[in-house]
């Protein structure tokens, strides 16, 4: 019986450990690489450390296990707008901060999403064409927004008509 325990304990700590380490985002480097290698899309959370929006993405929104499970199917990576870390996209290198105002961040978090390949998915919202989505957004909207360039909806559906409320 001792033994059932053990594995069983085991078990859910090994589950535990692999679904928090595959949401474990990773720098924009690394993300290019993964995704080239996986041909996964990558979803890039443009965030400042200091912005309150940005603290409660990451608090509220990423750790609950519907997103999770979602978020597992991109490869997960964070820029840190404040960041003077180097970082090559495109084959240039800028600072993080540099890189997040080249991809269109002007508000915090800002969401982008990409191919595989690094491009930068364009969309429609409310009738013009968009590569990012900035502000704060619940945990169902979230889920839809990740869902909706999953399924590759971008190509024809503006991202407007979608978010429930």
């Amino acid at each position: 019986m001792n033994t059932i325990k053990s594995l069983a304990v085991t078990a859910i700590i090994f589950l535990s450990y692999s679904i928090s380490y595959s949401q474990t985002p990773l720098n924009i480097n690394e993300g290019l690489q993964t995704a080239k290698s996986t041909g996964k899309k990558i979803f890039v959370d443009v965030f400042s450390g200091s912005d309150k929006w940005s603290n409660k993405m990451d608090s509220e929104i990423y750790s609950k296990p519907e997103i999770q499970s979602v978020l597992s199917r991109y490869v997960f990576v964070k820029l840190n707008a404040d960041s003077q870390d180097k970082v090559t996209y495109n084959g240039k290198e800028f600072t993080s901060s540099e890189l997040a105002k080249t991809l269109g961040s002007t508000g915090y978090p800002t969401f982008i999403f990409m191919n595989p390949d690094g491009s930068v998915i364009k969309f429609k919202y409310n009738g013009d064409e968009e590569n990012n989505l900035s502000g704060f957004l619940g945990a169902d909207d979230f889920r839809e927004l990740l869902e909706f360039f999953l399924n590759e909806n971008y190509k024809s559906v503006d991202l407007s008509t979608v978010f429930s409320n």
